[in-house]
């Protein structure tokens, strides 16, 4: 893609947003309801799901959030569009939009299927500036983040995390797609540990993703990325794990893209 820089290397990889291109522009359009809706909703004729409706429901959410929610908000954003885009081995089963109320969706971020392996994937995705610290610090800073708080997160016994993802997949996944079924009997199996208070971290298969907004003259370096996975992998908290680092200039033109797009 025109203006992204992606490498992927064993359980780490690195996309770097180097322009915000034509071409990115023309990937989040065609992709938006369904990022945001999920694919059952996004196939539906009604206009509510079409690109116009699904732009206006972003921006009023976006809009009327502090500017910690709306960074968190872009940079899932980010991570859906380059999961779908270039992690070719991953169905994304969890929609953007929680349909209970206008915020981003509680419990976890995005659901991911890998029918390769008939496994499902937790996503955390962490997101921000670097402030004072270098771009490898901020990024490997969210990326542990995002570790310990899938950690405690899916130690819990609390169930609502499991209905949530759940309901997000009943909802994202086709009628028609054939692992339907086995995506919810996964969660629900995780659900009833969480009942049952034997849920653990090593159960499940987990994505960490780091989305820094920060000059990108100031490279996140790949060493500091393999070096944080190495570290991780070598303590075995989860199933496996992939490591996701992503890095933008500014969010300034994404948002700018989003409010003309929705005419705002």
């Amino acid at each position: 893609m025109d203006g992204v820089v992606f490498k992927q290397v064993g359980q780490y990889a690195m996309c770097c947003i180097e322009s915000f291109s034509d071409e990115l522009k023309d990937t989040l359009r065609a992709n938006l309801t369904r990022i945001c809706h999920g694919a059952d909703q996004a196939s539906r004729s009604m206009v509510v799901f079409k690109y116009a409706a699904t732009l206006k429901s972003f921006w009023d959410r976006y809009s009327s959030k502090d500017q910690n929610t709306r960074t968190g908000m872009l940079g899932e954003l980010l991570a859906h569009v380059v999961i779908l885009e270039m992690l070719d081995d991953f169905d994304v089963v969890s929609p953007f939009f929680n349909m209970e109320e206008k915020h981003i969706r509680k419990g976890f971020d995005l659901i991911l299927y890998q029918p390769s392996t008939d496994e499902v994937w937790i996503t955390e995705v962490k997101s921000g500036a670097a402030g004072k610290k270098t771009s490898c610090a901020a990024s490997k800073s969210m990326l542990a983040k995002a570790r310990d708080d899938l950690k405690g997160r899916l130690a819990e016994s609390e169930m609502n995390h499991w209905l949530n993802a759940m309901n997000a997949a009943q909802k994202s996944i086709n009628d028609k797609k054939s692992y339907k079924e086995s995506v919810l009997a996964i969660l629900g199996m995780e659900g009833d540990k969480a009942y049952g208070n034997s849920a653990v971290p090593s159960d499940n298969n987990v994505v960490l993703v780091s989305a820094l907004f920060n000059d990108v003259s100031h490279k996140v370096m790949e060493t500091s990325i393999a070096d944080f996975t190495t570290t991780l992998t070598a303590t075995p908290i989860f199933k496996t794990v992939l490591v996701l680092s992503l890095h933008k200039g500014t969010l300034q033109k994404l948002e700018d893209f989003l409010r003309a797009e929705a005419g705002c």
